[in-house]
């Protein structure tokens, strides 16, 4: 590696990832606990790396924000099966300003808006209900009472900044079978780096 700025590495990986049609290049893996220490793990979009910032959108009605507004931790994975190569991203957590979440909301597909307005006015994510009928038909009943294109983002939906301050990098793709292992450590501004045994 010529560099020791880990978010370089990524961005740069993401963009092979892109080129090499890896299903992985924009998702991540988020793993989150409970203050108690209940883990779980889930897979969500990665909408953007700014700076040491990692941005997902998610809807403030769901466990994952609950966790992570109520104390809980988490650490961000990056896995590329095209590079063989993986990323685990901790540090601190930030509400991301208001402009990323309308940015990222008109971007979203259609279902995933629809799924908003469900949990803006019905029923909060995670929820139980009768039956996948039910939802489909509250689904459809949404789209005849709401235009998308007129609307701005609910209340509800929000951006979360996972702004990294330790990332550890494992490159599997090795042709000796010693796997490359480094862990990158924010300091002062500055990424330490430093070889770890694998």
């Amino acid at each position: 590696m010529s560099s020791t700025d880990p978010i370089r590495h990524i961005k740069d990986d993401r963009v092979q990832a892109r080129r090499l049609d890896d299903t992985n290049a924009d998702i991540c893996f988020l793993a989150l606990a409970t203050p108690e220490g209940r883990a779980s793990v889930r897979t969500l979009v990665l909408r953007d790396i700014t700076q040491n910032r990692f941005l997902l959108f998610m809807n403030q009605s769901s466990p994952k924000w609950k966790i992570l507004t109520g104390g809980g931790d988490y650490e961000l994975l990056l896995w590329y099966p095209s590079m063989q190569r993986q990323y685990r991203v901790s540090g601190a957590m930030e509400i991301a300003d208001d402009d990323f979440v309308k940015r990222s909301w008109q971007r979203r597909p259609r279902g995933s808006k629809y799924l908003d307005i469900l949990y803006e006015h019905t029923i909060d994510q995670s929820s139980y209900t009768e039956s996948r009928e039910q939802l489909v038909g509250e689904i459809s009943r949404i789209r005849r009472e709401y235009v998308l294109d007129e609307m701005d983002a609910p209340q509800k939906v929000a951006g979360i900044e996972l702004v990294a301050t330790r990332i550890e990098m494992l490159d599997l793709n090795r042709e000796d079978r010693i796997h490359d292992r480094r862990m990158f450590l924010l300091e002062d501004g500055a990424w330490a780096e430093r070889v770890m045994i694998p």
